[in-house]
């Protein structure tokens, strides 16, 4: 939550902290999955990190979206004033923040209860999380009333 949180947030520095906590953290995630591989862990790595990082990773992006609208009502409010682009921008990041939050809480559930379970066999786990990213995939896909 904390990453999410703080990639948010990082929009008020005209999204040049978002940018960069979010290419810092996708350094980190390549460099550990790259150590696994070459030590021929891949497959039990990622059975970990699939489960609840189906959501987790999509939550930190829509995260880094809120921080680039933020940083998008800074630099280029449009036809609004920025005051007036802040406030609504900002509207729409308290929404997407809304459901980061959501998705945060069960990736968390996700993690300290079914992805590290050893007893569970790792298909099992690469089911989960794709049919949870498919799951994500399709809310997001759906049209809304109106």
């Amino acid at each position: 939550m904390r990453v999410s949180f703080t990639v948010a947030a990082g929009g008020i520095a005209a999204g040049v902290l978002t940018v960069y906590i979010l290419v810092i953290n996708g350094i980190l995630l390549g460099t550990a999955a790259t150590l696994v591989a070459q030590q021929g862990l891949a497959m039990p790595f990622w059975a970990f990190v699939l489960p609840h990082g189906a959501l987790e990773l999509p939550a930190i992006f829509v995260a880094g979206a809120v921080g680039l609208l933020l940083g998008r009502a800074l630099l280029w409010p449009g036809v609004y004033g920025r005051r007036d682009a802040l406030q609504y921008y900002g509207g729409e990041a308290a929404r997407l923040l809304f459901g980061v939050v959501v998705l945060l809480i069960v990736a968390g559930v996700i993690e300290a209860f079914f992805s590290p379970q050893p007893l569970i066999p790792d298909l099992f786990k690469y089911l989960l999380g794709a049919g949870l990213l498919t799951g994500l995939i399709a809310y997001g896909q759906r049209q809304r009333p109106g």
